[in-house]
């Protein structure tokens, strides 16, 4: 018999413009609250709570809690790294042993969120259909090229204009080996914007000071940093949509077999 396809049943998640423009939203107050009270601990863990717990009740879909943990360990633990190694410094008080403010996990959380909306959204979705491999060329590469951008800026940060120049070099080559396809050009540019006006944003805030800021307190090789993680991160968000997704598709698929 005819086999017959449930299309009722759930895709890979894709983000509508209400949802996006909904997700920038909680960002913003967020960046509000930053704006106006960093410099309080106490005050900024209180607002970050509330903004997180009326975020989850008013625009949570399958799968967010994933990519807000994603952003705690993931986010999270960059920044303590980095505040390790010296590249930059929070100026706000914090409770945590190193200079990091506790509240910035759950800021963190919410940006991977505010990724996951935009990358899944029309014009940086690409060709749909779950990976054909787990780890393929590109991620391979990448993955390799994002342990060579943090030994470089964890060792070099200090210096002047070295950091810049070898994430540079490291980028074009990279770009010349492996084009990005159309929709990852489209998010890579946007970021290229949206990424350094975002922490310009932060840094005129006084939430944090780089070593050897050139663009308003911001180092060059952050906003090469930017265009090159974005495409880590679709590719790895991409795969977990579909991780996420993939045993109610499946299940639905033997359903609906010669009914």
């Amino acid at each position: 018999m005819e086999e017959i396809i449930d299309k009722s049943e759930p895709r890979a998640y894709q983000t509508t413009l209400s949802e996006l423009l909904s997700e920038t939203a909680v960002l913003l107050l967020a960046t509000l609250a930053i704006y106006f009270f960093f410099q309080n601990t106490k005050v900024m863990s209180v607002a970050f709570i509330l903004i997180i717990v009326f975020r989850f009740l008013l625009l949570n879909r399958k799968g967010d809690v994933v990519f807000f943990l994603m952003g705690l360990v993931l986010g999270g633990g960059n920044d303590l790294m980095s505040m390790w190694k010296g590249v930059y410094y929070y100026t706000p008080a914090t409770i945590l042993p190193v200079p990091i403010p506790v509240w910035m996990l759950l800021f963190w959380g919410e940006v991977f969120v505010f990724f996951r909306r935009l990358m899944r959204y029309g014009p940086f979705l690409g060709s749909e259909g779950p990976p054909k491999r787990l780890l393929d060329l590109p991620l391979g590469f990448d993955i390799v090229l994002y342990v060579i951008y943090r030994m470089i800026i964890y060792r070099y940060a200090s210096e002047p204009w070295l950091p810049d120049a070898l994430y540079a070099g490291i980028l074009v080559v990279r770009l010349l080996l492996l084009p990005p396809t159309a929709n990852e050009r489209k998010l890579m540019l946007t970021l290229l914007f949206l990424g350094p006006v975002y922490e310009i944003v932060l840094i005129r805030c006084g939430l944090y000071v780089y070593q050897n800021g050139f663009i308003m307190g911001l180092p060059l090789w952050l906003i090469i940093w930017w265009v090159f993680i974005i495409r880590v991160f679709k590719a790895i968000t991409d795969r977990t949509e579909y991780a996420i997704f993939s045993k109610n598709s499946t299940q639905g698929l033997e359903k609906s077999r010669k009914r």
